[in-house]
């Protein structure tokens, strides 16, 4: 793996060399109409995904132009397609790739270029820090982790806290975000442990928090497993009557509440019920495409309506472009998405479920 990473590193570098070469070779790629570059992947295991991103970005622009342009989920083939994109398509800005693996190097030659790159899906949060050409949209659900570790270190001010995290990219992606924010709110997290997701044994998991004795747990989990570890937290005895467990959104269930209240004592989850719906882009997405749109539809949606108010604004060229991006990072394409996460904290609501009750907390 070290292997390929070095070698796909090797050919970014190299590749980079000749698009420094090719910006000093064409110093006038900016007068043209204004382009968009979509970059998806047609790969099988990717390409419903990718269309979905692609038809939303289409239904967005409203008739602005756009080529796309298959990455086909691999890095090398990304490179190659965003270089025809910024040197033979002189493309004004570039929305994609789909996926982090792809987005990275993309992004490295859209920097050099100094051509504009929108993110909408890629997960990899780092990716902005690529360079000042490279933004990435947010929405509520990039920032949940953010408002209860800040919850948590103003209102609760546990002395420890332990993750349980199921054993999966969600997981950690999760597990690893939370820790990171309660480490830079002076917090401390004292355990993390994980669980094989779908699950009914969780008895090493369990014993081992029990053994930890803290006071507080933050648990990632998909709803479905939730029931699995609110048992075995009564069975195993791993929680007394002054635990608190942190959630997600999947704790806002009522199943969850109704039936396991008994095993659960305390319990502080974030809600997102005020977020995601947007009914006019649902009717107008399955009028144009028959289909009804998926999350990846409307984030590609969302990215493609900031560049439309960029236009109207008469962005008409790169750098323009870039300029307005980062003095517009608080915008806010759609109600919930913006480039900037401080936006977006408000959207996450807290709820706090004791002894059977429910009630809010910011």
């Amino acid at each position: 793996m070290k292997k390929y990473v070095l070698i796909l590193l090797i050919i970014i570098i190299a590749g980079c060399a000749k698009i420094r070469e090719k910006i000093v070779l064409y110093p006038k790629l900016e007068k043209k109409p204004f382009l968009c570059g979509i970059l998806i992947p047609y790969e099988p295991r990717y390409r419903s995904l990718g269309e979905d991103m692609r038809d939303g970005v289409l239904l967005g622009l409203n008739g602005i132009k756009a080529n796309v342009y298959d990455t086909d989920a691999d890095p090398i083939q990304a490179i190659e397609a965003v270089k025809k994109a910024i040197f033979k398509d002189r493309v004004t800005c570039i929305i994609g790739p789909l996926l982090s693996n792809t987005a990275i190097p993309v992004a490295c030659v859209s920097q050099l270029a100094g051509v504009p790159m929108l993110s909408p899906t890629a997960t990899e949060e780092r990716l902005p820090s690529i360079g000042d050409y490279i933004y990435k949209l947010y929405s509520p659900l990039d920032v949940e982790e953010i408002a209860l570790a800040r919850y948590i270190m103003k209102d609760i001010k546990p002395y420890d806290i332990a993750i349980l995290a199921s054993d999966d990219s969600y997981g950690r992606r999760i597990a690893r975000k939370f820790k990171e924010e309660i480490g830079l709110l002076g917090g401390k997290i004292v355990h993390v442990f994980y669980y094989t997701p779908g699950s009914s044994n969780l008895r090493e998991s369990m014993l081992s928090l029990r053994d930890t004795n803290t006071d507080a747990i933050f648990v990632s989990a998909s709803e479905s497993d939730i029931p699995a570890i609110a048992s075995q937290f009564a069975y195993y005895e791993v929680l007394d009557s002054s635990t608190i467990i942190f959630g997600m959104e999947e704790w806002d269930y009522p199943t969850v509440v109704d039936e396991y209240v008994s095993y659960l004592p305390h319990v502080i989850f974030t809600s997102l019920s005020d977020f995601g719906k947007y009914p006019e882009f649902e009717k107008a997405f399955n009028h144009r495409f028959g289909r009804a749109p998926t999350d990846v539809a409307f984030m590609g949606y969302a990215a493609a309506k900031l560049i439309t108010r960029a236009v109207k604004n008469g962005i008409n060229d790169r750098r323009s472009l870039q300029f307005w991006l980062s003095d517009n990072d608080t915008i806010q394409p759609l109600s919930g998405i913006a480039l900037s996460k401080e936006e977006l904290v408000s959207y996450v609501k807290i709820f706090e479920e004791k002894k059977g009750n429910i009630r809010p907390l910011n």
